[in-house]
């Protein structure tokens, strides 16, 4: 699991990812922050609150694992930074997803392509 740990830490610094956007590992903290579990060859990412499993993903590909890290996080830094830097006549989600496709972008070109693909549904 360290080593899963230290490729995360690495990624993140690459886009200045705060920690608290991170996932946890072994552990739940609750309040809906992700947490990262290794069974055998298969990581699992779980979300939970109030108690309450609300998902659970499980993967033996560190790829589609960090996909889901950074997608989760380059979402949140996105809103954030949407909010600071509304634009007020345009839908705010163009501008969210813009920066969302441009961090996740320096993670790994073909996340940028997959959320891409997922933005334009969603704004069709």
């Amino acid at each position: 699991m360290n080593e899963i740990k230290e490729i995360i830490k690495s990624l993140a610094e690459r886009i200045d990812a705060p920690e608290i956007y991170l996932p946890t590992y072994n552990y739940s903290e609750d309040f809906a922050r992700p947490h990262i579990e290794k069974h055998g060859s298969e990581y699992h990412w779980v979300v939970i609150e109030r108690g309450e499993e609300l998902e659970r993903r499980k993967t033996k590909n560190v790829k589609e694992l960090l996909f889901w890290v950074f997608d989760m996080v380059t979402f949140e830094m996105a809103v954030k930074l949407e909010v600071k830097n509304r634009i007020e006549e345009e839908d705010f989600r163009i501008q969210m997803f813009r920066i969302q496709e441009e961090l996740i972008k320096k993670i790994d070109p073909e996340y940028e392509a997959i959320i891409a693909k997922k933005h334009f549904k969603l704004l069709k």
